[in-house]
């Protein structure tokens, strides 16, 4: 297994290439600790045709699917398993974004696409929110929640079926505490009863403002940010996923020398 990380140069083209984002940094030291063979790259040609499957690489989630298809690897990402729906507090449903900017009465909403990143997600409050959400000439698929107004949120990081943290991202820190990790422990037993189940993922969860804990959605880990997770369980986790899906062996996974 090889590694591709993308890089870029800050100033001009004499300047040494530096990691394209911090996410990528991390996941380049926690491979370079474990031995594997790591080779930068600025432009997608200079990767790809050295790419084989079940390699990895580290860059946005479309240029990643750009690799994986070379070898007709689908990512999949579901964002609301069913064995989790007890924990959303809310209901959320698939929509059209026409449907939506045609039915006000529907708002306040959150809305967001079911491809990946073709928008970013938003809450809307008029129509106006919708600009910049897909094109005119294009239905597009969302998914669509009730408005919860969270005050806290946070990141558990699930590799093999066990957690192995809980990092902070959105909201007061000193909320942390409102946080009931039973819910966590029961939501993630449930996840590990679920057939199609990534080995790596996220599970986000958020602390409500009438103090209930809620999951905010599941996110494969090929697509997460680390936001200051140990370097080697970030590389772990991405392998984990990627090997999954590539049917390929998971070099990184070292719990059978436990």
């Amino acid at each position: 297994m090889k590694v591709y990380a993308r890089t870029k140069r800050i100033h001009d083209e004499n300047c040494l290439p530096v990691p394209y984002n911090v996410n990528i940094a991390n996941a380049i030291e926690g491979f370079h600790d474990m031995g594997f063979e790591i080779h930068c790259y600025e432009k997608l040609s200079e990767a790809y045709n050295l790419y084989q499957q079940g390699d990895i690489v580290l860059d946005g989630i479309l240029q990643v699917n750009h690799f994986l298809n070379k070898f007709g690897i689908v990512s999949d990402n579901t964002d609301y398993p069913d064995v989790l729906q007890k924990y959303l507090g809310r209901k959320i449903w698939t929509d059209k974004i026409d449907h939506i900017n045609n039915h006000p009465e529907l708002f306040p909403v959150f809305v967001k696409p079911v491809v990946d990143k073709k928008f970013n997600g938003t809450v809307v409050h008029s129509i106006k929110d919708l600009i910049g959400c897909g094109s005119c000439y294009e239905n597009s698929d969302i998914l669509c929640s009730e408005i919860v107004d969270f005050i806290f949120e946070c990141r558990g990081f699930i590799y093999y079926d066990e957690m192995i943290d809980l990092r902070p991202y959105k909201g007061n820190w000193r909320n942390m505490n409102l946080v009931d990790t039973k819910i966590i422990d029961n939501a993630v037993k449930d996840f590990s009863t679920w057939e199609g189940r990534p080995n790596a993922c996220s599970l986000d969860f958020g602390v409500t403002k009438d103090g209930r804990t809620l999951l905010i959605e599941q996110n494969s880990a090929y697509s997460l940010g680390c936001y200051g997770l140990y370097s080697n369980y970030y590389a772990k986790m991405i392998s984990a996923y990627i090997s999954q899906i590539s049917g390929t062996i998971d070099e990184c996974d070292f719990r059978i020398y436990r």
